[in-house]
């Protein structure tokens, strides 16, 4: 288990993971909150995929086409994984998947 202080920064970290609601995490925000709880998560390309058929699918910054990264609620799902955390497996809504695995990782640093 981490040290006071180190689990102080790790709910720092969760908390700025829980505002990250509905985004995409390029390969360096992936890095950033995986280190944190030192595990080796790796971004992967993601293309995005908005359309009239898709209003809910992935718009990049800037008009790309692709990118690498992460969507937040998936790092904070495979945070959860790595570190033997369980989270609401059953949700599928990317905010209410974020909000449980946050809440899961900030559980688990209290206990």
């Amino acid at each position: 288990m981490p040290s006071t202080q180190d689990r102080a920064a790790q709910l720092a970290v969760v908390n700025e993971l829980r505002d990250c609601d509905h985004d995409f995490l390029s390969a360096k925000g992936v890095k950033y909150f995986a280190e944190a709880f030192g595990v080796d998560i790796k971004p992967r390309l993601t293309k995005a995929d908005a359309s009239p058929d898709n209003p809910k699918g992935l718009v990049l910054a800037d008009g790309a086409s692709e990118a690498e990264g992460l969507d937040a609620a998936e790092l904070a799902e495979l945070i959860c994984i790595h570190l033997g955390v369980g989270y609401g497996r059953h949700l599928s809504g990317r905010g209410a998947r974020l909000q449980f695995a946050c809440d899961s990782l900030e559980a688990h640093l209290t206990s």
